[in-house]
Parts: C-alpha cells; sequence; structure tokens
C-alpha cells in the first residue's frame, strides 16, 4: 500500500480535506452486474434495504439475480433520554437470509441516502461542534477519524488531522463517536419528523476513500445509530501461504535457530527459567481455601519511607526523579504521543508488543514514516506478538478493503527511513514490554500498545513521565536495541556498559521519586515487589487487570483480607482470551467467596495498575505467568502521595462506579478449570 493511500485517516477526513464530489452512493447496478464478490458488489446502489430489530438486510439486483448482505447487532434496552452507537460487519450471500415475502411483509423498508448527503450532514454537526475561541480546539471522532475543529480569526472552521494539528492549538474538549452519532441523530430526527410522526430508519452510504465503503443506519424509533461495514475479505491463498511461511520462519529459525547462534546465553537462561517456572506455576497454594472474612479494619496506612527502604533490598536501590501523569483511555494517550511525534526534534524510539496493521495502527505507521525523512525513528516490536495480531480478524469494520497489511514491519520499512528491529521469540517467550521514548526526554509507559481497539475500544492506561527516569527508559531501550542486531548477547553487554543519555532539566517542582520495576530473565521484580506489597498493606489494596491467573497472588490477597485490609480487585466482563476468561472467573469465584470485592468492568479492561496503601504500580504486567515470571516487562513504581491519590480518583473510584460488583452467582464449568489450567501456563 502506498502511502497516500493511508494518510487521508477517515471517510469524512478525506471528503472534507481534500474534496469528494460523489453525488450518488456508487456505480449503478449494471456495472455491478459482473461482480463476484462482496467487495465488488459493495460499490453498486442496493435495490432495497429492509430493517427490523437490529437487522439489516440490503439486496441488490445483477441483470435478474439477485444478491445479498446482512448484518446484526445487539439491541439495547432504549433508557430515555440516551441514544446507542453500535458498529457492525455485513456478511455477503447470494442466497437470501430472509425469505422474500417476509421481508415485504414484516420489515421495514429504509430510506436509502447518498455520500452527498452524508457529507452534508456531518458539515453541518461540526460547524456546531467548533468552538468559537480561535484559540482553542475541540477533537471529535467521526468515522473513526480524529478530527481537530477550531476557528480561525475570520470566524471560519478550519479542520485537521490530529497529527496535523497546529502545536500551540490546545485540545480543550473531546467528542467521542457516540456524542457525534447522537447529535446526528438529533438533528435528522428534527428535519424529518415536519408532522410529528416518529420517521423511519435512513441508511447512509459513506465510503469514498481506501478504506472501502460502508453505511450509516439511523434507527429513531429506538435513539441508536449504526456503523456497518464489509468482514474483511480473508486472506487469498498467497497471504495466506505467505503468513505461514513467516510465522514458520519465526517460530523455527528465527526464534531457535537464528537466536542460538547470536543469543546463546539468552536461549540457555529462558529455557532453564522457563522450565523452572512452569513446575512452580503448578504447585497448589492453598486457594481453595474459604474462609470468613473479618471486619474490614480501619487501619493506618503502612510506612512508605520503610516501605521504600524494604524495596531497595528485594528488587536494588535503582530510583530516580521525574514528574509522572496518568493518560487514561485511548483518547487521552494517544492525543498526548501524536503530539509528541510530532513535535519531536531528533529522536523516536518505540517499543512494544503489538504494532498492529488495522486502520489506526496504519496511520500512526504514517506519521512515523514521514517524521522519519527529519529525525531518527527507531520500532521496535515482538515478532510473534505483532505478526499473529496482524492475522487475527479485525473486530473494527474500519479497514481496507483495497491494500491489506500482512505484516507492519514491512509497511513502515516501505519508502520510508524508520529502522525497525523484531524480537525473537525463543521458547515462545515474549517482550510484552510498552514504553515509547520521545527525545530522550519523554517517555511513556504502560499497557498499551498501537492499534485500532486501544484508541477507540478498550479501557487502558499509559502514564506519561519526564526527569531523569527517562535516563533509565532509553538506556532500557538501547540495550535491547542491541540485543536484536546481529551482536546478539555480545552488542547487549556493550550496550549496557555505556552511560544513559538523557535531554532535560535534573529536578523540577512536580518530580517525584519512581521506581522502575523489571520482568527479567532470572529477575521477577515485578513479582516480588507486589508480593511484598501485598504483606505489608494495612488498609487497602486496589488492583485491576485484564488476567488473573496467577495463584500465588491470589493467595496472598486472601491472606491480606484476613487480615481486615480493603481488598478490591477489578475485571473485564470479556477479555480477548477465551482461556484468560476462565482463569479470571475462577479467580474471581475464589476472591469473592473469601470476602474480597470483585468488579466487573462493563467491557474489556486492559489496565495494570495497583495500589497498596500509599504505592502505586503500573505498566505492561499482568497477573499471569507469563508477565510475572518469564516475558520482558516494565512497570513504574512510586510512594508520592499525589499519584497516587490521582490514580485513586481518577481511576478506582471511578471504575468502581462503572462497574458491577460480582456477586458470585455465575457457574463455573468444567471447561473453565480446563482452560484456568492452560491459563497458568501462559
Amino acid at each position: 500500500m502506498g502511502v497516500s493511500r493511508v494518510k487521508a485517516g477517515g471517510w469524512v477526513l478525506l471528503a472534507l480535506l481534500i474534496g469528494c464530489n460523489a453525488g450518488c452512493v456508487g456505480p449503478t447496478a449494471a456495472d455491478a452486474a459482473a461482480a463476484s464478490t462482496g467487495n465488488d458488489l459493495l460499490d453498486a446502489v442496493p435495490s432495497g434495504a429492509f430493517y427490523r430489530d437490529g437487522r439489516l438486510v440490503l439486496s441488490y439486483d445483477l441483470g435478474g439475480k439477485q444478491a445479498f448482505f446482512s448484518a446484526a447487532w445487539p439491541m439495547d434496552a432504549p433508557v430515555a433520554g440516551q441514544h446507542s452507537f453500535h458498529m457492525a460487519l455485513m456478511a455477503f450471500s447470494k442466497e437470501a437470509p430472509v425469505r422474500p415475502a417476509e421481508l415485504a411483509h414484516d420489515w421495514q423498508p429504509v430510506a436509502l441516502r447518498d455520500y452527498a448527503s452524508w457529507q452534508a450532514l456531518v458539515r453541518v454537526l461540526l460547524e456546531r461542534f467548533a468552538p468559537r475561541n480561535p484559540a482553542t480546539a475541540w477533537l471529535v471522532t467521526v468515522q473513526s477519524a480524529d478530527l481537530v475543529l477550531h476557528r480561525d480569526l475570520a470566524g471560519r472552521l478550519q479542520i485537521h488531522r490530529l497529527e496535523d494539528k497546529p502545536a500551540d492549538l490546545r485540545v480543550t474538549r473531546y467528542i467521542t463517536e457516540e456524542a457525534f452519532s447522537a447529535a446526528a441523530n438529533d438533528h435528522l430526527r428534527q428535519e424529518l419528523s415536519a408532522e410529528g410522526d416518529v420517521p423511519g430508519p435512513v441508511l447512509f452510504a459513506v465510503g469514498e476513500d481506501e478504506f472501502g465503503s460502508g453505511f450509516v443506519l439511523f434507527d429513531f424509533a429506538h435513539a441508536q445509530s449504526v456503523f456497518i461495514a464489509l468482514e474483511p475479505d480473508p486472506a487469498g491463498p498467497v497471504m495466506g501461504l505467505d503468513f505461514s511461511i513467516r510465522m514458520l520462519d519465526a517460530l523455527t529459525l528465527r526464534s531457535h535457530v537464528y537466536s542460538a547462534i547470536r543469543q546463546p546465553v539468552t536461549m540457555t537462561h529462558r529455557l532453564f527459567w522457563l522450565t523452572a517456572h512452569s513446575s512452580v506455576a503448578m504447585l497448589p497454594r492453598g486457594t481453595s481455601v474459604v474462609h470468613a472474612a473479618p471486619p474490614v479494619a480501619p487501619g493506618e496506612s503502612m510506612d512508605l519511607e520503610a516501605w521504600e527502604r524494604e524495596l531497595d533490598r528485594l528488587v536494588g536501590r535503582d530510583r530516580y526523579r521525574g514528574s509522572i501523569r496518568a493518560l487514561i483511555d485511548g483518547e487521552a494517550f494517544f492525543e498526548a504521543l501524536i503530539q509528541s511525534i510530532v513535535n519531536a526534534e531528533k529522536s523516536v524510539d518505540i517499543r512494544l508488543y503489538i504494532f498492529d496493521r488495522d486502520d489506526y495502527a496504519l496511520r500512526i505507521a504514517d506519521l512515523l514514516k514521514r517524521r522519519s525523512s527529519e529525525i531518527k525513528v527507531r520500532v521496535l516490536i515482538d515478532r510473534i506478538g505483532s505478526l499473529a495480531a496482524g492475522r487475527l480478524p479485525q473486530g473494527s469494520p474500519y479497514h481496507s478493503r483495497a491494500n491489506p497489511q500482512l505484516f507492519i514491519a514491512d509497511y513502515l520499512r516501505e519508502d520510508s527511513k524508520v529502522e525497525v528491529r523484531l524480537v525473537d521469540n525463543p521458547w515462545l517467550t515474549s517482550d510484552h514490554t510498552k514504553v515509547i521514548v520521545i527525545d530522550r526526554h519523554t517517555a511513556f509507559v504502560g499497557g498499551m500498545n498501537i492499534g485500532h481497539e486501544y484508541r477507540y475500544k478498550w479501557h487502558d492506561m499509559m502514564v506519561e513521565v519526564h526527569g531523569p527516569i527517562v535516563k533509565r527508559l532509553a538506556k532500557d531501550f538501547d540495550k535491547r536495541w542491541a540485543h536484536t542486531g546481529f551482536g546478539g548477547d555480545l552488542a547487549f553487554a556493550i550496550a549496557a556498559m555505556k552511560p544513559g543519555r538523557y535531554r532535560g532539566p535534573a529536578d523540577g517542582p512536580d518530580f517525584v521519586e519512581l521506581r522502575p520495576l523489571y520482568t527479567r530473565t532470572g529477575d521477577p521484580q515485578i513479582l516480588r515487589a507486589q508480593v511484598a506489597a501485598i504483606r505489608a498493606a494495612r488498609a487497602r489494596i486496589y488492583i485491576q487487570q485484564p488476567y488473573f491467573s496467577d495463584d500465588q497472588l491470589l493467595a496472598e490477597l486472601i491472606r491480606a483480607r484476613q487480615r481486615g485490609v480493603d481488598v478490591r480487585v477489578i475485571l473485564p466482563s470479556q477479555s480477548d482470551s477465551g482461556f484468560m476468561d476462565s482463569a479470571n472467573l475462577i479467580t474471581a469465584r475464589a476472591l469473592a467467596r473469601n470476602g474480597i470485592r470483585v468488579y466487573i468492568y462493563p467491557g474489556m479492561t486492559h489496565v495494570k495498575a495497583a495500589l497498596y496503601d500509599g504505592w502505586a504500580i503500573v505498566g505492561s504486567a499482568n497477573f499471569d505467568k507469563l508477565s510475572l515470571r518469564v516475558n520482558q516487562e516494565t512497570n513504574l513504581a512510586t510512594s508520592d502521595p499525589g499519584f497516587a491519590a490521582s490514580l485513586e480518583r481518577e481511576l478506582f473510584e471511578l471504575d468502581f462506579s462503572q462497574s458491577k460488583e460480582w456477586s458470585g452467582s455465575e457457574p463455573v464449568r468444567w471447561r473453565d478449570y480446563i482452560g484456568k489450567a492452560i491459563a497458568e501456563q501462559l
């Protein structure tokens, strides 16, 4: 895919910035008569559209023959004054999904509107949302495109992609895609309700650029709107073979032959460590014992100065000054990240487990490719993590139909100066760290990779840090970068002896002491520190995790609750792993039966954070064997009362209120125990 194909960043953005004069839905049905796939057919004009209770059927007349698209989504129970927004994927079929007689009599006909009508509606709404003050801007998400709106001195509307926003323009408000859809729903309903009746459903064609055709349905009776697009095509035989060869190469030659030559010490050490901890993970921890929970004791918090001295003994004396700010959810993190990349003067170093190949990841990739002609850009990603993630079916309807990418590393290197290295996976171990360093004076650390779900769908968190702590994080990157090169273990040792480089002040008014903690081969600092923190806590333990399968931490939390500590754990209602869902269910049951309050977050929370009295820890490590004992992970911890208070207020208290406390009524099935046994090795 050429760079120009993805730079536009979204249907609406392309139309508004470079203009699109299309006045119809697409080619005529006659033009599509020879269509043989859903991708071809979607560019034609539907001959009919029908809707009923969260299901849409589009019919196409192809010279006497018919073909169909159908889509379905969950119907929310209507709440007065609230609008719901959904995304759905369409399935293509040459057979009618519903009997024609039933469509004609029992389904609602849908009014079709062309792309020009959608463009006009969007323009009206963006004019409404743009702030009046020329010095401020609002960030609006429309069809997965982040648009920055402001007015010039003459009051004219100006629209920028987020990555092209003028540096001096301050974003003061964010309008979500849900809020934009609600405004569109209200505006349309007012236009169509001249006679006082609730108008019927309306379907807009909204696809005129590189990400392919799509539709937006407005169902006024149920106060909902839905973005609908064709399912991504499964990879053809050529791409499928390419992926299979790449994966076989990654699992064999790259991870176990080349790595043995370049990294013999690492290979041997990891095999020993993985074998030892696989055995340890199977040992019983006594978590099945059910205790009567005592009342929560109003105990005083642990002595944080004494606690930090204990940590010096347990994990080492490495502490660094720096500021720390929580960036909760994709809006906050990616706005800060993109602005930092745009403003970077010398370098951008990115170390991730997954750099996906979906629509949003390609936009970030395009920004990095553009900046690589001006500054040094290095990207370090886990080979199997990113390759496998790019192969998984995309849950987002925002994808490229015309130019799907197989592997993000190839795309980053194409027509750019971006340097890309891949971390190999001996014995199926991984580098799960997420650290991004900008100009060696700013760093981002936490749980987010780069991809659509991290920006728009999942609940997650990163922290932004400045100060001498960046020196340590930059050196960590340099060592891992050297390790993945030709020199392997030797290059890593040489890089470890070099002093770290940092560009920034030695101290500042908001600097506090920050402690980096790691999971490294033979050195599970994150596990040791959190086991000790659970034992030391006197008043409260708040934990949020996407995956909780570690029985040692579970047993320690039960013991803490027996001491009268207020222990609360937030888990997702559904994660992205069936095995981990089973592990979370069994863990939640054990926690609740022993008096620990378990909260189920609505949707996927990927946050990895904890408060132990006044000590806060955040980062990339899950509560599973791989993160705590085997993989490469990076967390940051601090006893600063200001950050602990902000984490309690902005993350935990808000998420407690948004989550449902688990009653323990959900049954545990035999397959959940099998899933838990598998998860304990993951």
